[in-house]
């Protein structure tokens, strides 16, 4: 056991990381998503909540993060038996679905919103 936790050691800590243009470009856009949600919370712009809020820095700063640092989630994949290919994988398919998630969340606040108008009015036809 040692021995796997000292191959880990080694591994994350002494691998070169190469910087190239996709991962700058990633971590760009979710600093500045990160950014502009946290701009929208302090306004306190209608429908911006805290759980959004953290919901975002995780999403975001975990895509960051994984751009970043491959090798780590590289040698997660390889403990899990998982191989090396499948990274890119598994990385495109989680960012896609919280592009859909926060697509999806959105249409639903737009939805509340409009349905709450509705009945808004509606109640005051009756009076």
């Amino acid at each position: 056991m040692q021995l796997k936790l000292l191959f880990a050691y080694y591994y994350l800590h002494n691998s070169t990381m190469n910087i190239t243009v996709l991962p700058v470009v990633f971590t760009i856009l979710s600093f500045g998503v990160i950014a502009t949600r946290i701009v929208r919370f302090v306004r306190k712009e209608q429908g911006q909540t805290f759980f959004k809020l953290l919901l975002t820095i995780i999403v975001w700063g975990g895509i960051s993060y994984i751009s970043l640092f491959p090798a780590h989630i590289r040698y997660l994949s390889r403990q899990f038996g998982f191989g090396e290919n499948l990274n890119t994988f598994i990385f495109f398919g989680f960012v896609a679905v919280f592009v859909v998630l926060f697509r999806l969340m959105a249409v639903v606040e737009k939805l509340e919103k409009q349905i709450t108008e509705i009945v808004r009015k509606n109640a005051l036809k009756d009076l």
